[in-house]
């Protein structure tokens, strides 16, 4: 039971290496840490942390791969998110830091842009601002930092993806359509 909340289930539980301590979340989101010992540690984090794309809406594409739905990027090649709290208000840096991906980040990519921005179905929503898929040609629109780091790190990847396979065999040396055991 839950105050205030109504009934809530347990839906992962993890021990410490030592087994003084554990861990578990429940339905309602909940981060609950049980152990022996003392508790100041874990004073230093805010009472409220989530990241500000939790609970965005997820669509899937023609090949049923799951997509960010005002990015239309998956969320496993989205920049790291920016933790808040319940509000969606940031958090500081220091606590930006947790966040894998951003631990030696300079302190002003540390703090979100946030701005407003139109959906498909027009409906206005709060986005991070360094997030956007911005269309370049689009006039009055400014390219997004972030963005420009993205595309860079995106063409030396594929000049180094290009690189590899030239390199490499394209396929059988035997001058036939199939490779022979030797």
């Amino acid at each position: 039971q839950i105050e205030g909340q109504g009934h809530g289930a347990v839906f992962d539980c993890k021990f410490s290496p030592d087994g003084q301590h554990f861990a578990c979340t429940d339905s309602h989101g909940h981060l609950l840490i049980f152990g022996f010992g003392c508790s100041r540690p874990y004073e230093k984090i805010p009472d409220q942390m989530f990241f500000h794309t939790d609970y965005r809406p997820l669509i899937r594409d023609s090949n049923n791969y799951v997509l960010d739905e005002q990015t239309q990027q998956a969320p496993h090649l989205m920049p790291p998110p920016f933790l808040v709290d319940v509000d969606g208000n940031p958090h500081p840096t220091k606590y930006q830091r947790l966040v894998p991906g951003r631990e030696n980040c300079a302190d002003e990519h540390l703090i979100p842009q946030l701005g407003y921005v139109a959906t498909s179905d027009g409906e206005v929503v709060e986005q991070v601002i360094g997030q956007q898929t911005v269309d370049q040609d689009e006039p009055g629109l400014e390219p997004s930092i972030l963005d420009g780091m993205i595309r860079q790190l995106q063409l030396e990847q594929d000049q180094r993806t290009g690189a590899d396979q030239e390199s490499a065999p394209s396929g059988p040396q035997n001058g036939e359509g199939t490779p022979r055991r030797g």
